[in-house]
């Protein structure tokens, strides 16, 4: 891997049109892209990919993080929708030294918003007449299925969820079994938007953000998610995974 960096500017919610910046995954994927030169690859078959992902916790400041092969340059969306006056409107830094530092068995803390969703398959009805019906996909409910899903995927990504128990948000029904590993949702979101002017109907897109303790079980294939992205919408800024010490 020849480079990767990650950066990090904050938008500022207060400017004109930045609501509805913050409010749509196509335009702020736009404004992503148009931070290199050249065209950066989206599919992750070709190599590592440019992520994004939008921390939103704090309405005052909301936070756009980019890990890319490229650096950046985000004049573009701090001119319009961040402090262009300040003496870093956006900063850049090296991702490879996390990267090479990555070994079996090494504890963090993880941040990642995902669209776990399902297949949901034809009835009875469908398989009696052997149509041949693609089953639908939709997004998973409730806390606990939403970090399951997470959870049994991690292996392929190299790590695994440490086991422990945080309270659940109340939107869930307070009856529910909390989740066996030490995870927290820390943002939801259903999303609606355009993909185009001219689509015919429009994006509905549901995200969670997860943050919680992680063990790494395979360096390479953490360092590959970690580049590439996991899980789906990663072009709506969904699969960036970001890693810290332990608290």
């Amino acid at each position: 891997m020849d480079d990767m960096y990650l950066t990090r500017t904050f938008i500022n919610p207060r400017r004109r049109g930045a609501v509805t910046f913050l409010g749509n995954p196509q335009k702020i994927h736009a404004a992503v892209m148009q931070a290199f030169p050249l065209t950066p690859a989206t599919d992750a078959a070709n190599g590592p990919r440019v992520l994004w992902r939008l921390d939103s916790e704090d309405h005052r400041r909301p936070v756009l993080w980019i890990v890319s092969p490229d650096k950046p340059d985000l004049h573009h969306v701090t001119d319009f929708y961040g402090w262009p006056e300040s003496d870093r409107s956006f900063e850049t830094k090296d991702y490879l030294p996390l990267l090479n530092r990555l070994a079996l068995g090494q504890r963090y803390v993880f941040r990642v918003t995902i669209n776990p969703v399902k297949a949901q398959h034809p009835g009875p009805e469908a398989k009696e007449t052997r149509a041949k019906v693609r089953g639908r996909v939709v997004p998973l409910v409730g806390a606990n299925n939403q970090i399951a899903w997470f959870a049994e995927r991690a292996h392929q990504w190299g790590f695994e969820l440490l086991p422990g128990s945080v309270p659940m948000p109340e939107t869930d029904h307070p009856e529910d079994t909390p989740s066996p590993f030490a995870v927290e949702i820390r943002d939801r979101k259903r999303l609606r938007f355009w993909r185009s002017d001219s689509a015919e109907k429009p994006v509905t897109l549901q995200t969670v953000t997860l943050e919680g303790l992680m063990r790494v079980t395979d360096p390479q294939l953490l360092r590959q998610a970690l580049t590439h992205g996991v899980g789906r919408a990663r072009g709506y800024g969904c699969g960036l995974i970001s890693l810290a010490a332990p608290r």
